[in-house]
């Protein structure tokens, strides 16, 4: 059977077209990493770890990927404090944590999420210190980035943080 070159790279284009697409979906400029290398890369430069647990169906998630990640402030912060994950509840995508593999759904799912989006924050012994469901405008998510990720959150309250 002989397949036209048209129609082959058309079937070419099908099949690779989602994946790059994948890739060029966020517009932030943050480095988004595996959970593996996440944990290598906290503990080596003593950061925590922020976990965006999405769905790419969810008006919320797309809103926090498209206003407040790209946001210049919520970047530096990023950059300052965290080594960021991205976590799709439906992806079959592979992901190990401490030794075990996990799709990205099945982790979310030991993550305990409730509902998308939800930020997970964890140290770099792969323990969850916090979490944060749903969207928040890029002025609170900056605020809370700066709460947990110096350090304050072990000390005072989110709200005592906040408005001093």
């Amino acid at each position: 059977m002989k397949i036209s070159r048209t129609i082959f790279t058309g079937l070419l284009l099908l099949l690779f077209l989602p994946i790059h697409l994948a890739g060029q979906q966020w517009q932030d400029n943050i480095e988004w990493v595996s959970m593996e290398r996440a944990l290598e890369l906290a503990s080596d430069e003593e950061k925590l770890i922020l976990i965006d647990v999405f769905a790419e169906w969810c008006p919320y998630c797309q809103r926090m990927q498209s206003e407040v990640y790209p946001d210049q402030q919520i970047e530096e912060l990023i950059d300052l404090y965290f080594v960021p994950v991205r976590i799709d509840t439906e992806s079959d995508r592979s992901e190990v944590y401490l030794g075990r593999e996990f799709t990205q759904a099945e982790f979310a799912r030991a993550l305990r999420f409730q509902s998308v989006p939800t930020t997970f924050f964890m140290n770099s012994d792969g323990e969850v210190v916090g979490h944060q469901p749903g969207y928040l405008p890029e002025d609170v998510f900056a605020q809370l980035l700066e709460y947990v990720g110096s350090g304050a959150y072990e000390e005072i309250s989110f709200d005592e943080f906040s408005n001093h």
